[in-house]
């Protein structure tokens, strides 16, 4: 007797402390990509694109995105007051990686 597996797998999200509270990102999931494709009106090569700016609007842009299925109350402007510019290097990595994994 086989057992079969599975072929779905629910991704899981990443935890990032953001004005000293832990937040979990959204796996990039279909409603994630879905966000993404909406914020930045295209696919991910314009997510990468962006991302390779180094521009703060687009990391608040991702965050938000990765943030508003799980925190609904979040906006980018709260988003934006709890990242200070020495967290941008490192969360900009996260969020490169997360991106990376699609």
């Amino acid at each position: 007797m086989t057992t079969k597996k599975s072929i779905l797998v629910i991704p899981t999200g990443r935890e990032i402390t953001l004005g000293g509270k832990v937040y979990v990102l959204s796996p990039l999931n279909l409603n994630a990509l879905a966000n993404l494709e909406e914020e930045f009106q295209g696919g991910l090569d314009k997510v990468f694109e962006a991302l390779n700016k180094g521009q703060a609007s687009t990391v608040r842009s991702l965050l938000f995105c990765l943030l508003r299925d799980n925190y609904p109350e979040l906006t980018q402007r709260r988003i934006g007051e709890m990242v200070s510019l020495k967290d941008l290097p490192v969360i900009s990595e996260v969020l490169g990686a997360i991106i990376a994994e699609a």
